[in-house]
Parts: C-alpha cells; structure tokens; sequence
C-alpha cells in the first residue's frame, strides 16, 4: 500500500480514506474504513471518465454485478454510488497479496495450494455462470489470496454472453496472456469456457511462475493462444493433465467450472485433507472482515505456505492499525490564497498537503538561488533543448551522450558503441572549420532494465546532451524510451531489434537496424538459394520469449507465402534436452534448421545436431552471435550461418579506413557494434550541422534526423519520418558462418532469393 497523495482527499461519502492499494489509467483504489470501523477496497473513477456517459454506464454494470455475486470466494459488494460526481463502489478488503504478487515474491504454489486454489475459483465461476454472466478477465491479479481462500475480484468486464457491447469484431477484451483463443481472435461469442481457458493459465501461472503462453508483445501472446500448445513443463503431473483440459482450443472440450471444482477438490493420498468447506468460510466472512490472521485456526489456514501466511497476518495487523487522517482546512490568508469563491475542494486541504506545500517553498527558494547562480556564472547556454538563453561563446559545445551496458552480460557490445562513438567524435572535432565542439557523455545501465530510466534521467537532466545513442537491449530500451519521450531528446537505437521498440509512440526514437521481424526475409533468402532447402525446420525456444516469436513466426509465413514447406516446433523454456524436438523435426522432413533463440540453448540443439550427424544446413539470427555459443557448443558449433545487422569492420573492405583509425585510436582491433555506431554518430553530427545555431533543441534535432538521409559504412540511413522506422533497402544485414571455431564474416546476407 502507497501513502495518500496530496491531491487524494481524505474522506469520501461515509469512509474515512487511509491509504492507496493501486491506481491505473481509470481510477484509483483506496483502502478506506467505514464508519462502523470495517476496511473496504474503495474504487474510484476519475473525473474525466466519469463524464463519458458510456463508461459511466459500464461502471454502473460493474456495481450491479458485483451486486449479484452472493459466491464466498469473490469479494463481495458493501456499497457503491455509480450515479456520484466520482462514481465508488467499496467491497470487502482482503488484506492478502494478489496471485501474482505472490508468485513473484514466494515462487510457484505446492500442490494442495494449487487444488485449494482452482477448487475454489472454479467455484466463484460456477456461481458467476449460474447467474449468467461470464467473468472475461481471470488472471493472477485478479485473485486475491486470504488465509480461508482465495478471492476472484474485478467485475469490470464481466457481461451476459448475450451482450455484445463489448465483442464487436476485432475488439480484445481481457489480459493478454490469460485469454481464450476465442478472445484472443476477437468477435467470436464468449462462454463460460472461456473463463475456464484463463482459469487453466492462472493454474499454470502459479504452478510454474510463468503464464503457459509465455510473454512478450501483445500479438505473440494472441497468436500463441490461438495455435501453439501450451508451455505446461514444471506443472505437477497430477494436475498436467487437469490444467491442460482447460487449455483446449475447442471451448466445447474443456470442463465445466462445476466439473473442474469436483474433480480439484478430491486430494489424491498422502497430499493432505480436501479444501476448506464453503460453510465454514461463509461463518469466517460473517465474523469482521478485519480479523487477524490469529483469529485463524491452523486446519482454515494451511492451504497456503507459512512465508504467505505470514505476510497475510502482517497486512491484516499493518490494516488495524492504521489511524483516521484528520480533516484540516487551510483558512484564507491576506495573501490571497484560497480566495473567497473557490471550489470547496480548493479550500478543504489536508494536513499532510499543508506540510508539503510548506516544504514546496523552501524548495523554490533553494531553487530560485541554484539559477540565480548559474545566471550570474554565465552558465545559462542553451543546452540543446531550447530552454536556455543563446550561448555567448563563439563555438558551442553539444554533446551526444551513449546509454550501454558498460559492466553487464553486453559489456564487449556497449565498449565497442562507447569506442565508435568517440571515434567519430574526435574526428569531428578535428575538423578545423567545425561549427561547434562535440562531448561525449556516458551513462552506464548494467543491462538491468530496473536501472535504464534512471540511467536516461542522468543524460536528459544534462541539457548539453542534444542525441543519445543507445540502449544496448531490448529491454532496456523499453524501459527507458518514456523518459526520452517525454524530454524529447532524440535517441538512436544501434543494436536492440524488438520490432515493439517502433510502435511504442515514441516521438523521440530513431531505430538505426532493421527489426528482427525482417531478418527472417534474409534466412529464408539463404537457406532456399544458398543452402537449396526444401523443407525449413525451425525451432522457436520459449526461454527466448518475444524474439523467438518474431523470428520464427515471421519465418513461418514468408515460407508459406512462398509454398515452402516448413516444420515449426516450439520448446519449452525449462527444456534441457532437444533429442525429441530434433526426432519430430526430422520426422518432418526437415532438411535445415532455424533456430529462434539465444546463444547459450542454441549450444545444446547444436550439440544435440551433432551427436545425429545432421547434414543439412544450421541458421540463426544474431541472438547466437556471440562468443559464448562458440565456447559452449566446441566443435559441434562448426558450419552454423548466423544472420545479423552487424558489420565485421575489421576485415569488410568498405571498413578499412575505420579499422585502421580505430587500431590507431585504441590499440585493438575494431569489435562488433563499434562501427554502428561510429555511423550514427557521424549522422547526428552531420545533421546537427544543418541546423542554424539558434535552432539547435532537442525537438528540432529530431525532427531533422528523421528526416535526414546518409550514407554509411555499414548501411544506407533513411527513416520514417512518423515512426523512426529504419527504411528498408536491403543494405546493413550480414552473413557470418562458424569455421575454425570463429565466427567469419561472409559479406552483405542475400536479401532475395537469386533466380
């Protein structure tokens, strides 16, 4: 629970507010206690929502849902005003974590945790059905976890099968990951089986630590629920075959919520006594909701594991003793302040407001003296964001910052960008009629994307910085592009490929490399020219999540686009041994493989190829460039052709130049990202240039650069001016082939297969 905001009032209708449990784009949810002293969970809806007559009206369909749920194992209704200013509703407070906080913090749930838990949702939905409604939006963090029980919250989109205000076709309603194929296709009528398919994810889900679709972008996850078997390695086998039956396509197949808490509730031997009874759960919910885990006997209690069970007891006490917040108004001073004719809640300003408003004032002060000294030490340039009054000196310094993982698991690939970057830096700066100065400025990530933003923070806070070249991942990236965004600093992406990185409504972002959905054009080029491959085996390794998606789907369907056949097989991520993946693959008629995943599992599929004595011809895309495969797989890594946007500058001719200044600068020769970023850098310098002196803001920049073209060393730049959207030419993606125990760089990868 977070503390009350300044802008949270204090008291709404009849409860008394204490803290906040959550908030999202439409509202938020208060913990609140009533009058007679019950805490309830008090959800709210935000003023502009509220004013839309149709949400207004989907709320009201939420109170009056929750109105009919009479189930013991759903958080029952204690009141609700759809009709208020601020629509509520309050339901009764379940001090324990959400499923998926707990998995998180604790691990997967032991087995009669897991049969108490889908007995009992089972149960909540057999009493949702019986009433007519479908529930649409079972996932982990919408079961609740209590010491008698587990409770199904959020009736937000629950509806009558009958009704289609919410099915139109091509509309998603629900939680990608945890959908039914017929949801996840969109249009197609909604049953009670449905609730059953995202039933049997949350099963897996807290059996496993991980939805049995996997993740990754929102159409991996729709796809995958639709047409790939689920991932249900770690499942205990008693139950395999239960959750599995929830998970079948055809809706017509999978059991009944009556069915399916019957056959849960029976125990087999030596796994303990049955869930507890819903009589007695009823009696505990008569008692106050407030109770503490004390009042629990041990039998009521021990269907979750004693670390749950603790933390429970700490929130149930933690709920208790929390005070009232006193009401405190700030009465209208000479200076204005609150003037006669404000809106009540201008005036009626809690205690904790008041402190903060205070404490605002010191920081203006501090802060009016920070820039009083900064104007008077002649420290006031603009910095590159426009923000700043136009600099005195003859030749202004901007600045191109590289965010990397300098110390992380991408260390060798983030010293090369830091290496190129400087490269091109220093070259410009040697330029006698330069019309300014260039800096480098560094921010290292770890890879950890928890500390990419922060690392972002640093380079936007500096105003000299006008581009930004980086992160080094995926996922850093995409834990970092908000914060970009919103400074408007342009920053130009050299190694990350996740085609979600383009459509993320980025303002600021220049993807500088083609996504990893169109490297699979450059395998299928290959192995159907080069190689002669009739039939394509591919391998998607769910331990590679979205990339492997993106590789191996798009591959799928350019070689069906092109009537080749293909045969795809997806591994699950807890998979060590591909023995029975290689056996169905070869059964197949695979006469070449594809493997869509990272270095260290491709090592074991190659070893496994090996020992097999296959043949045929072994690609990947760059998520096996790296040296780790070669020391891992030894000589079974021999002949594998790894496609990927990177240059080996050492050694391709259009290099040389770079090579020998890059020897010359560093005393090594030239690693893989180095001259990517040498290009990049070279762009932003060259467009910066095109920019009048007073012109020169963050915005402008990359207005510009995406407008910008430029010819590299390893590909020709051009970008959508909308998205940043690298244009595709067919230039900057290469052919690497393993020999000698090294990756050998085999020139520009064939982008069309030769006729």
């Amino acid at each position: 629970m977070e503390p009350l905001r300044t802008s949270d009032p204090a008291r709404l209708a009849d409860y008394r507010l204490l803290g906040r449990l959550g908030a999202g784009g439409m509202g938020v949810v208060y913990l609140a206690r009533s009058v007679g002293g019950s805490l309830v969970a008090l959800k709210v809806i935000q003023a502009e929502y509220a004013e839309d007559a149709d949400f207004r009206e989907r709320f009201r369909r939420e109170a009056d849902t929750a109105r009919r749920m009479t189930s013991p194992w759903v958080a029952s209704l204690v009141d609700a005003d759809p009709g208020a200013a601020a629509p509520w509703l309050a339901t009764t407070f379940v001090p324990g974590p959400s499923l998926g906080e707990a998995v998180a913090a604790h691990g997967p749930l032991p087995q009669r945790s897991l049969r108490v838990l889908g007995a009992r949702l089972a149960q909540a939905l057999r009493d949702l059905h019986a009433v007519g409604l479908v529930h649409r939006d079972v996932k982990p963090g919408n079961v609740l976890l209590a010491l008698d029980g587990p409770r199904l919250i959020d009736f937000g989109v629950a509806r009558d099968p009958e009704d289609t205000a919410l099915t139109s076709t091509g509309i998603v309603v629900g939680t990608p990951g945890f959908l039914s194929p017929e949801q996840a296709q969109g249009g197609r009528e909604l049953g009670p089986a449905a609730d059953i398919f995202s039933l049997g994810c949350v099963l897996a889900f807290a059996a496993t630590g991980r939805p049995p679709f996997g993740t990754g972008t929102l159409d991996a996850l729709l796809f995958r629920a639709v047409h790939d078997a689920p991932d249900l390695e770690g499942v205990p086998q008693e139950l395999a075959e239960v959750v599995g039956g929830c998970l079948e396509k055809d809706p017509s197949l999978r059991p009944t919520a009556e069915a399916l808490s019957g056959t849960l509730a029976v125990a087999p031997p030596g796994l303990g006594v049955s869930p507890p009874d819903p009589r007695e759960a009823l009696r505990m919910r008569s008692q106050s909701s407030d109770a503490p885990a004390s009042h629990v006997s041990g039998d009521e209690a021990d269907w979750l594991p004693e670390s749950l069970i603790r933390l429970i007891a700490e929130r149930s006490a933690a709920g208790l003793a929390l005070p009232g917040i006193d009401d405190t108004e700030v009465v209208p001073g000479a200076n204005g302040s609150g003037a006669a004719g404000a809106p009540p809640q201008s005036r009626a300003v809690g205690r904790r407001r008041f402190l903060l408003l205070a404490g605002g004032a010191t920081a203006v002060t501090v802060g009016g003296g920070l820039a009083a000294w900064a104007t008077l030490s002649g420290d006031g340039k603009d910095r590159g964001d426009g923000s700043g009054p136009a600099s005195t000196a003859a030749r202004p310094v901007h600045t191109i910052g590289l965010h990397a993982d300098l110390t992380g698991d991408q260390k060798l690939v983030g010293r090369a960008q830091e290496r190129g970057l400087r490269l091109a830096v220093d070259e410009f700066n040697s330029r006698g009629d330069k019309p300014f100065t260039l800096a480098v400025k560094t921010v290292d990530d770890s890879g950890d994307p928890a500390k990419s933003p922060a690392a972002a923070s640093q380079l936007v806070a500096d105003r000299s910085v006008v581009a930004v070249i980086g992160p080094t991942t995926d996922a850093t990236a995409q834990a970092s592009l908000a914060t970009y965004d919103a400074a408007l600093l342009p920053v130009i992406a050299v190694s990350p490929g996740a085609t979600v990185l383009g459509v993320m409504g980025s303002r600021s972002f220049l993807h500088a490399r083609v996504t990893d959905t169109i490297l699979p054009l450059y395998l299928s080029a290959y192995l159907r020219g080069t190689a002669k491959s009739r039939t394509v085996g591919i391998v998607d390794d769910r331990a590679a999540d979205a990339y492997a998606w993106e590789i191996s789907s798009t591959l799928s369907h350019i070689l069906r686009q092109g009537r080749q056949p293909a045969v795809p097989k997806v591994v699950s991520a807890l998979r060590t041994d591909f023995g029975p993946t290689l056996d169905a693959l070869l059964d197949g008629g695979a006469d070449s493989l594809v493997f869509a995943g990272h270095h260290d599992r491709a090592a074991l599929l190659a070893r496994e190829l090996r020992n097999r004595d296959f043949p045929g011809a072994k690609a990947a895309a760059q998520g096996v460039l790296d040296i780790r495969f070669l020391s891992a797989a030894g000589d079974a890594a021999e002949g594998w052709v790894i496609v990927a946007p990177v240059m080996d500058s050492s050694v391709a001719p259009e290099a040389k130049a770079f090579a020998a200044a890059y020897r010359k600068r560093f005393g090594a020769e030239p690693e893989r990202y180095a001259v990517e970023a040498y290009d990049v850098a070279r762009l932003a310098a060259q467009t910066l240039s095109t920019l009048p002196a007073k012109s020169v803001t963050r915005k402008n920049l990359t207005t510009a650069l995406r407008s910008a073209t430029y010819k590299g060393i390893t590909k020709n730049f051009a970008f959508n001016k909308q998205t940043g959207a690298l244009v595709i030419d067919g230039s900057g993606v290469f052919l690497w082939k393993v020999t000698g125990g090294r990756f050998r760089f085999q020139g520009v990868a064939p982008y069309q297969v030769s006729t």
